[in-house]
């Protein structure tokens, strides 16, 4: 098993034992509401590389079909810091996985989510990202003197 496939079978148990906790507080669901006046939902593109001589992926995942809250999403639960998600830093925890290299993430259980980034064995990894941003964040700047 190569470096990559172990950050996220290492992390594998860890996040499902970790889910319920997890989930109780949780703030995410799985599509857009509607009639929210002050956020937005945005769909992202982030690209990583996977196989020999590439860093981890760095990151775990929470959610799916079988979540103790019901049907839900595959979300960022955690960024690593010495993966590929922490040096881009375009991926961010709570962002919604919405499909890996085109296959779609909707409806799939947590297993078999984590299997579809295991069935890469090397090569490009293209995540399609949902992230949910309040108004006044899109706009706001914070200057530090």
């Amino acid at each position: 098993m190569r470096e990559d496939e172990e950050t996220i079978s290492e992390h594998a148990e860890e996040v499902q034992e970790a889910e319920e906790d997890e989930l109780e507080n949780s703030k995410f669901c799985t599509l857009p509401r509607g009639g929210s006046k002050n956020a937005s939902f945005s769909i992202l593109t982030v690209n990583f590389t996977k196989g020999i001589g590439q860093k981890g992926l760095g990151f775990s995942i929470v959610g799916g079909r079988d979540s103790p809250k019901g049907i839900m999403g595959i979300y960022v639960k955690t960024i690593f810091p010495n993966g590929q998600a922490a040096d881009t830093g375009l991926l961010k925890e709570g962002d919604e996985i919405l499909a890996v290299n085109g296959k779609a993430l909707h409806g799939l259980s947590h297993q078999e989510a984590i299997a579809v980034f295991k069935e890469i064995k090397s090569g490009a990894v293209t995540l399609h990202i949902g992230r949910r941003l309040l108004k006044k964040q899109r706009g706001s700047c914070i200057v530090k003197t």
